[in-house]
């Protein structure tokens, strides 16, 4: 499985497990997570919280403005080199704004047209958040192996079909497993998936 992070965007305390725009996954290994690493890092100081595939948390709306300043500086920097750098043959455009610029962004073509790309319609999705007054979650996805993950798809499944937690055919082991990566809880003999169990998926 990839490791990585999960990042919710949240509005109104109302969340929906099906996969939407308004959830994001970051492989670890991805060039957006190394780009960001910087300012995710700062954020992690500075709220002492987690912002890795490690995390379980909600970041903190300073943190949001903080990774919007962030990313502000970096996609200045970047749309200086794209009108350094022009592309003029490239296939599967797509023209973006920001900031009172179209831009064409060759996004197949150049890894700076994709990075800032994905970086524009982060930020939008950031700011969006910053002026609804919308929560993010970040959970990650470090404790688990494929067993856990299988298992977690199967409980989800389930609630989905039917709004309750079925058990039968996972191992004990693989339900204390998830309880203790904090994705399941029990409850007597009644299990309940978690915010984190709610959002961690399978990602490409």
């Amino acid at each position: 499985m990839n490791r990585g992070i999960y990042i919710q965007i949240i509005e109104n305390d109302e969340f929906h497990l099906k996969w939407d725009i308004n959830r994001t996954f970051w492989n670890e290994s991805s060039d957006i997570y190394t780009f960001l690493r910087n300012h995710t890092l700062k954020i992690e100081h500075k709220f002492d919280t987690k912002f890795n595939a490690f995390a379980n948390n909600e970041i903190p709306m300073g943190g949001i403005k903080m990774l919007v300043d962030g990313i502000k500086n970096d996609l200045n920097f970047l749309i200086g080199e794209y009108d350094d750098k022009p592309i003029t043959n490239g296939l599967n455009s797509i023209e973006v704004e920001y900031d009172g610029k179209l831009m064409e962004l060759y996004y197949k073509a150049s890894k700076l047209h994709l990075m800032i790309l994905n970086l524009v319609r982060f930020i939008k999705k950031l700011e969006s958040v910053i002026e609804k007054n919308k929560k993010i979650f970040v959970c990650g996805n470090a404790y688990f192996n494929d067993n856990m993950l299988e298992s977690l798809m199967k409980l989800k499944a389930d609630f989905k079909a039917t709004g309750t937690i079925e058990t039968k055919g996972i191992a004990e082991t693989e339900l204390n497993e998830l309880i203790k990566n904090e994705s399941l809880i029990k409850t007597g003999k009644n299990y309940k998936l978690t915010r984190k169990g709610l959002i961690i998926d399978i990602a490409e």
